[in-house]
């Protein structure tokens, strides 16, 4: 599909500077229209959807026309029309520009919104798993294999996101029963 072609989209100071932040936070050195396709296709594999925001654009200033691939062109024409109606409720959207205007906000907005339930890791963080690697390789003894150490790693980390997935389950139903009014069940 890439190769099909081009088109062209007229862009807001306002949108232009969102989009020259968006590309510099997360892919520095990016064209700004392989940033629209990255974002694309993260959406389309479900790593974020494009929610609704409380986005008030600026609208002053001149179009700035940008060039961006035939597929992206078409992602926004299949969400104009799948969108139209909510957009036009709550931005009151009157044509295809100011819907990709607000369109492609939300987008960036959403992004940002993605990146901030992210956990981030740094290799320094972990020195206490090598740690625990160290000691289970002298309290092994050699009587199995030692498993390298990403193995071990991953070995370590599943089963502390295991015991994390089910305290929160439990915080779940703990809350739940504090909610309850328990005078007020029957008794069958």
């Amino acid at each position: 599909m890439p190769g099909k072609g081009y088109s062209t989209i007229g862009l807001k100071p306002d949108l232009l500077a969102r989009l020259h932040n968006i590309t510099d936070t997360y892919y520095p050195g990016m064209f700004l229209p392989s940033t629209l396709i990255i974002m694309m296709n993260e959406v389309k594999r479900g790593y974020y959807s494009v929610n609704l925001y409380n986005i008030k654009l600026n609208s002053s200033g001149r179009y700035t026309s940008i060039t961006i691939r035939l597929d992206v062109d078409n992602w926004l024409k299949e969400n104009y029309e799948e969108l139209k109606e909510k957009y036009t409720q709550k931005y009151h959207v009157e044509c295809f520009t100011t819907f990709t205007s607000y369109f492609l906000a939300n987008l960036f907005e959403s992004k940002l919104d993605a990146q901030n339930h992210i956990i981030r890791l740094k290799e320094s963080g972990f020195d206490w798993l090598q740690e625990e690697y160290i000691k289970f390789k002298s309290n092994s003894k050699l009587k199995y294999p030692i498993p390298t150490f990403e193995k071990f790693a991953d070995v370590c980390l599943n089963e502390l996101f295991n015991k994390i997935q089910t305290a929160q389950e439990i915080l779940k139903l703990t809350n739940f029963s504090n909610n309850l009014d328990f005078k007020n069940i029957k008794k069958t």
